[in-house]
């Protein structure tokens, strides 16, 4: 593994093959995700894109990276098998209806949901309206899949710069 990441104790950029930070010490073992996404110093791990994606919960302006938003449907899909699990075995094993877990789950990713996939489209320098090519059958369901697949563009675009941040 070559190149720079980010390390896990104080977020600085470090090269991959260090087994120590230089600035905090903290030893760089194997074992969590890390992804460096350019210029903005934040590691594009699970947690932090998750976190990201709340913070921002309805901001259409500025950019997600790749890691951002698949770990955010990551999130979404995990969580939303892990609630499918407890209220099916709440519901058969002591006949209570938990759906209203699952309800609320939706609602409150609905939102951050819409925003990840816009702000990623933006890293693909695209109108976030795009996103509405989603609602025809098969065809734009592969076009997004391959546009949420495809890597940003490189260096500051019309949505913002490289980092994500939002231009004021």
């Amino acid at each position: 593994m070559s190149g720079t990441i980010f390390c896990r104790a104080c977020g600085a950029s470090i090269n991959a093959s260090a087994p120590l930070c230089p600035q905090c010490g903290a030893p760089q073992g194997q074992g969590t995700v890390r992804i460096a996404h350019p210029g903005d110093g934040i590691p594009r791990d699970f947690a932090n894109s998750v976190r990201i994606c709340f913070q921002k919960y309805v901001t259409f302006q500025g950019r997600a990276p790749r890691a951002e938003y698949w770990f955010f449907v990551l999130f979404g899909f995990i969580v939303g098998i892990a609630i499918g699990l407890v209220t099916t075995i709440m519901r058969v094993a002591l006949h209570i209806n938990l759906q209203w877990l699952a309800w609320i789950f939706d609602l409150a990713i609905f939102l951050p949901s819409i925003s990840v996939a816009v702000r990623r489209l933006h890293d693909l320098d695209k109108s976030g309206w795009w996103y509405w090519i989603g609602l025809i059958p098969v065809l734009g369901w592969i076009i997004m899949l391959v546009w949420y697949c495809t890597r940003g563009t490189v260096g500051d675009n019309s949505y913002g710069p490289e980092n994500g941040e939002i231009t004021a």
